[in-house]
């Protein structure tokens, strides 16, 4: 018999099936980290005042819990089930349920939340012009707050109720009143829930232009994704854990924090300087003007290996701004010339305006084309979104906004002001995604107080312009429950996003593909909202001080005292005052912090040898940058020298050493959080070792 003839072009093999991303051990494994994280941080951090567990942009009960599954779990199942094994798209879904829920348990809501709706009434019990603010300008509906009796109708009286009482000195029984936060846990969580929403579709919306279009570097997701990242066949490990140069720079990191750690407790072990002190040879003028943090100053570990993944310019750009900052403080104070807060304060507002129009002229492309998918007026060639149609998408965006609008008129905003509000939040939250997303800064603040909007108008003679005291009270509400942006929850959902589309949907152009992973984070965020809720009100309920012997303290003394009086009774007693004097033009301090942004942001888009990016400026005014801003330096410092020494090759090469920076200090952070929680059920006495910027 002839052999048959072969077809000249024979069928193309069929495709391998793409393996499932979320599936029920994806799904099972992620809520089981939700509740971890969600369920101890609030008691971690405030009643055994621990090493913070989430804390910033790196949080490390995510690393550790990352670690156990990668090198533990998923390494002996590939050994000895490898039918079992969980794949790197499963591993994507589990690393973007946790990053989710680290926005819920602490300084992302839960730790401000529940402590400024006692507070509130706490605070304004001991101030009579705060209790006649309450009682006869703001007239907050009594829907929002935890059940009190009916007959109370002044703060004093509110704050007396047992309620109140035992959340401020905690109840001695430990009893908690469940049923009376119900109904307030309800309220805000439906506002939470179109927040969240918001940021959830905006984030959707924009992914394309910052991922694909811009190339945003994704420093942290970088760090996540090598950690889940798949092992060459055969292997248990992937490539990052058979790194030599990974292991040694994660050993010595762990190594000098081991020591370091050894030495808090047995003081006979030497300590490993890990920063400069140079209070005493600066303390003279004109050298005293510098800042503190510049005169003092830490190295962390974490920093310096997330700066090898960002732009040269941008790392430039954040410790050259601050070191201008100091240059111009020591000038200013040689020449007795004031450089107050609020000037700082409305340089940043000026510079977030001009930024956000920046972002938004650059991708205007994009927005069109969301808006013409929005009407039913696609063109050809363009392609849908990876998880939710545009127009859904976009629509979903819409009602989440209104909705936001309706909930702040129910409250007694007016209508021009919930507008506001919700523009001044968006801004904010997504303006910090943005630094998270282009820089992988694991600490990010903006300094700016939503509430400062309103006094704009009259300082600038529009007296007019005024709004109401319930209006004002409200923004200054939001302003403390989001002022602290080291947990926010847009940029880690925009994080967990990129995990997933490498590590996940990298070869999926269809939503009806990636449209499961988004239900995936809508139920990892209500178990997670749950499980702070409840965790929270235990902890605070149940402990009136730390159970440190060494760091005895009242229990989240911030969030109940401080925030309520300074972010929102102060502010608004102020306004309906009239504003004080003020020396200096408001308007001239926002339009040099735009005109800064602006300039650098043509600069930087026309001139390729320009040096500076405007977020060096952005974030320069705050806490967090004064904190890392030498860390920022040194990992500059580092990229620029292999650079130089041997280019493109070695900085290839040089990837896993600081990505071993990364989760080494990470892992020492996260063992030291481990003894000190074990130490404390045990009964022995522990100590608080701080190694990530908090």
């Amino acid at each position: 018999m002839s052999d048959p003839i072969l077809p000249s072009n024979p069928p193309a093999p069929l495709a391998e099936p793409r393996p499932r991303a979320v599936t029920w051990r994806s799904i099972f494994l992620g809520l089981i980290g939700v509740v971890l994280i969600c369920g101890l941080t609030p008691y971690n951090d405030y009643a055994v005042a621990n090493t913070f567990m989430v804390g910033n942009f790196l949080p490390i009960s995510l690393v550790l819990i990352l670690l156990v599954i990668v090198l533990l779990l998923n390494s002996s199942l590939l050994r000895w089930r490898p039918a079992f094994a969980l794949r790197e798209a499963e591993l994507a879904v589990v690393t973007a349920m946790m990053l989710v829920a680290c926005s819920l348990p602490s300084s992302g809501l839960m730790r401000y939340l529940p402590s400024m709706l006692v507070g509130i009434q706490i605070n304004a019990s001991d101030r009579p012009e705060y209790s006649d603010l309450l009682t006869k300008s703001v007239h907050l509906p009594r829907w929002l707050l935890p059940d009190y009796p009916e007959g109370a109708t002044t703060p004093n009286e509110i704050a007396s109720s047992d309620v109140y009482r035992s959340f401020a000195s905690r109840s001695p029984d430990g009893s908690i009143p469940w049923l009376a936060w119900v109904r307030p846990l309800l309220v805000w969580g439906l506002f939470i829930a179109m927040l969240w929403g918001l940021m959830t579709f905006l984030c959707l919306l924009v992914r394309r232009q910052w991922v694909e279009n811009e190339r945003l570097a994704f420093p942290l997701a970088t760090v996540y994704s090598a950690l889940i990242e798949a092992p060459a066949p055969g292997r248990v490990i992937n490539t990052l854990f058979c790194s030599y140069g990974f292991w040694i720079a994660a050993a010595l990191v762990f190594g000098l924090h081991f020591f370091n750690g050894m030495h808090t407790y047995t003081p006979a072990v030497p300590e490993i300087p890990r920063g400069y002190d140079f209070r005493n040879i600066l303390a003279d003028p004109p050298l005293s003007h510098l800042m503190g943090d510049f005169k003092r100053n830490e190295i962390f570990f974490c920093v310096v290996g997330v700066t090898f993944f960002l732009q040269t310019k941008i790392a430039f750009s954040i410790w050259f701004f601050y070191v201008l900052l100091n240059v111009t403080q020591v000038l200013m104070g040689v020449n007795q010339v004031s450089f107050t807060g609020q000037m700082q304060t409305d340089q940043t507002f000026g510079g977030l305006l001009v930024m956000s129009g920046v972002i938004l002229w650059i991708g205007r492309e994009h927005w069109w084309m969301i808006l013409r998918a929005m009407v039913g007026k696609r063109r050809d060639g363009e392609t849908e979104s990876r998880y939710l149609p545009y127009a859904f998408t976009g629509w979903g965006a819409v009602a989440c906004f209104a909705g936001l609008i309706g909930w702040f008129m129910a409250v007694g905003v007016t209508f021009f002001g919930a507008i506001v509000i919700t523009l001044s939040l968006l801004m904010v939250l997504m303006m910090t995604a943005r630094i998270v997303a282009e820089t992988g800064l694991v600490f990010v603040q903006i300094n700016w107080p939503l509430y400062r909007a309103w006094f704009y108008p009259p300082l600038m003679g529009l007296p007019a312009m005024r709004t109401t005291e319930a209006t004002f009270f409200f923004s200054g509400v939001m302003t403390g429950l989001f002022h602290d942006l080291r947990e926010s929850f847009a940029a880690f959902f925009l994080t967990g996003l990129r995990v997933a589309d490498s590590s996940a949907y990298e070869r999926s152009h269809r939503w009806r593909t990636g449209f499961t992973f988004v239900v995936a984070i809508a139920l990892a965020l209500v178990v997670g909202y749950t499980t702070s809720a409840a965790s929270m009100l235990w902890t605070e309920y149940n402990y009136a001080t730390t159970v440190s012997p060494s760091s005895d303290s009242t229990i989240n003394p911030y969030a109940l005292q401080a925030v309520p009086n300074y972010q929102v009774l102060e502010p608004t007693n102020n306004y309906i005052n009239g504003p004080r004097e003020e020396e200096r033009n408001v308007l001239a301090q926002i339009g040099i912090g735009g005109g800064i942004v602006a300039l650098t942001s043509v600069l930087r888009l026309t001139l390729a040898w320009w040096p500076l990016h405007p977020i060096g400026f952005i974030v320069l005014y705050s806490y967090a940058t004064s904190r890392i801003w030498f860390s920022v330096m040194l990992g500059w410092l580092a990229k620029v020298i292999i650079v130089r020494l041997g280019g493109g090759s070695l900085l290839k090469s040089g990837r896993n050493v600081f990505i071993g920076l990364v989760v080494g200090e990470a892992a020492a952070a996260a063992f030291w959080l481990v003894v000190s929680l074990v130490m404390n059920w045990a009964g022995y006495e522990y100590h608080r070792i701080i190694l990530l910027p908090t």
